[in-house]
């Protein structure tokens, strides 16, 4: 029996980024996340984790690449990411973004002129999906579902990360990229949103990548830590990226 190949594989990627006479050089000689597994990058402040998270979302093309294919389990389909930015095929890569990933940020990103419900079926929407109770079980799972009917303004910063978790799962991505998806909660919330979007995911077979600074937290549900490796001289940043899945 053929192994399935990894959910990302990434290799020979930069990406280069200048502020007056400072630069900074983000280098990820191979980064490969296998089925189901959960990453978290780590590193101080202005690492480069965010750019990497972008990268990975294909939602920022790296200035070189050798190597970078997204594979979805449940379609079995594999797509190249990496030969879609060389010949700029920005259709191929909304298309394949909007089918693959699910992303969380830092502060939700709701839309605040929707409801709960509405937000979460925006992933669904996109791809022309029928909802089928997806929404009603995910919110239960996160302890939503008394608030389909609610508006992000009337919510707590924890429900709102909820809600966007919900959001980012509902479509049956590939992976879930989640930019430090705690940092705006409070140390009890951080640990009650992390667990239940790691089970979300686990009980989904969705694979889950995000940047965070607490690694203690990350540790605590099973994410294994992949560490900035950070060099800077001469008002010169240079940050290097690397795990191979087990």
């Amino acid at each position: 029996m053929t192994a399935e190949p990894p959910v990302v594989d990434l290799k020979g990627a930069r990406k280069k980024r200048q502020d007056g006479d400072r630069s900074f050089e983000l280098e990820v000689p191979h980064l490969t996340v296998g089925i189901g597994e959960r990453i978290a990058l780590t590193g101080r402040s202005g690492s480069g984790k965010s750019t990497l998270i972008e990268i990975l979302a294909a939602a920022l093309a790296p200035d070189e690449i050798e190597v970078f294919t997204v594979y979805h389990p449940r379609s079995q389909v594999s797509s190249d990411v990496g030969a879609a930015w060389r010949r700029r095929d920005d259709a191929f890569i909304t298309a394949m973004r909007a089918r693959c990933f699910g992303y969380v940020q830092q502060v939700g990103g709701l839309l605040g002129f929707l409801s709960v419900r509405q937000n979460i079926a925006l992933s669904l929407e996109i791809l022309g999906v029928r909802e089928n109770g997806r929404i009603g079980e995910l919110a239960g799972a996160l302890g939503i579902a008394a608030l389909l009917d609610a508006y992000p303004g009337d919510l707590s910063v924890g429900q709102r990360q909820r809600v966007a978790i919900a959001r980012a799962l509902v479509h049956e991505p590939a992976l879930v990229l989640a930019d430090e998806p705690t940092a705006a909660l409070d140390i009890g919330t951080a640990a009650t949103v992390m667990g239940e979007m790691a089970d979300a995911a686990e009980q989904r077979g969705i694979t889950l990548v995000l940047a965070t600074h607490d690694e203690r937290l990350a540790r605590d549900f099973g994410f294994r830590l992949v560490q900035a490796e950070t060099d800077i001289q001469n008002r010169r940043q240079w940050t290097r990226f690397a795990y191979e899945a087990a």
